[in-house]
């Protein structure tokens, strides 16, 4: 007796290919073989030699556009935001191990206090 079992959809494949896990395997082979992992490419360091000649002529370029005082300006404005930038994370550092230790103080005096 061949009984039609209705939930079941009509387009899943009955069998699965034998080539799928052939691919994750050779996939797995490919991403821990050693000479992937220390392989360099050439044309990755020429794009970025190319890079770096890109932003130093634009640099040299806008120095010889720009006057000095503008330069000195741009500087200072520069500094500041990276100084303000290091202030803010070492204050969220600093306020964060304070906070771990004044819960630390309050959870030793509570046991303290309990014992």
């Amino acid at each position: 007796m061949n009984t039609i079992i209705m939930n079941q959809d009509i387009h899943t494949p009955a069998f699965i290919k034998a080539d799928a896990s052939n691919k994750t395997d050779n996939i797995k082979h490919q991403l821990t073989s050693p000479k992937q992992v220390r392989r360099f490419g050439w044309t990755r360091f020429i794009e970025l030699a190319i890079l770096l000649c890109v932003v130093i002529g634009a640099i040299w370029l806008i120095s010889k556009i720009v006057t000095p005082q503008v330069v000195t300006a741009v500087s200072v404005i520069a500094g500041f935001l990276i100084l303000r930038f290091i202030v803010r994370v070492i204050l969220k550092v600093t306020f964060a191990l304070l906070s771990f230790l004044f819960w630390l103080a309050i959870l030793c005096a509570i046991l303290l206090c309990v014992l």
